[in-house]
């Protein structure tokens, strides 16, 4: 009883951490980086034993040695060449599927979930780069570190020094092969995330 109690519960949780464009919540856990991780060892390598590294290609990540530090069959590549400080990948499932589109540290610590745009990871403006935790945007630095909460619907990116934010975006619409998100309460935060 105690075994099939765990595997219920375990599937569930896997369920609610999958990434669904539709679901504005989930219970996922993440890892918050302090400021003493931000001085991270050698710079790792992604590798793949396919033809060439493209996104989708089942990666390894080793150092400079060529010692492999985080293995094959964990994650695909998603444009992260080396990994530093974090690297952003897909959760490899099977030769068919692939999982979420996260960021991790060498440790494998899942740090945020990515922001699309454009058919690739969301990119820095002015030093800050649009992320997810459990469906709400914030912000997160070149450490991949958090520096602005997800607490919001939507963010949309840094420019001049501020960024418009909502607590509540009331519509999605697809627009040809874009999102155009509607709200009614749009207001600016500066780089420490106060309401300007």
């Amino acid at each position: 009883m105690k075994c099939l109690k765990f595997i219920i519960v375990s599937f569930l949780a896997i369920i609610s951490c999958k990434q669904h464009s539709d679901s504005e919540h989930s219970n996922c856990q993440y890892f918050d980086k302090t400021s003493v991780d931000t001085s991270a060892a050698d710079m790792l390598i992604a590798i793949t034993d396919e033809d060439y590294l493209q996104y989708g290609a089942r990666i390894a990540f080793v150092n400079a040695d060529k010692d492999t530090i985080i293995p094959y069959g964990k994650y695909t590549y998603l444009g992260s060449d080396t990994l530093k400080h974090y690297a952003n990948v897909m959760v490899y499932k099977n030769d068919s599927l692939h999982g979420r589109f996260v960021a991790i540290d060498r440790n494998e610590n899942i740090l945020y979930d990515i922001v699309f745009f454009d058919n690739g990871p969301d990119y820095f403006h002015e030093g800050l780069v649009r992320v997810l935790r459990n469906g709400k945007m914030g912000f997160a630095n070149k450490y991949g570190q958090v520096v602005i909460p997800c607490e919001y619907d939507f963010a949309r990116r840094f420019k001049n020094g501020k960024a418009e934010v909502t607590y509540r975006a009331t519509q999605f619409l697809d627009s040809e092969e874009h999102k155009q998100v509607l709200s009614d309460e749009w207001f600016q935060i500066d780089k420490s995330g106060n309401k300007i």
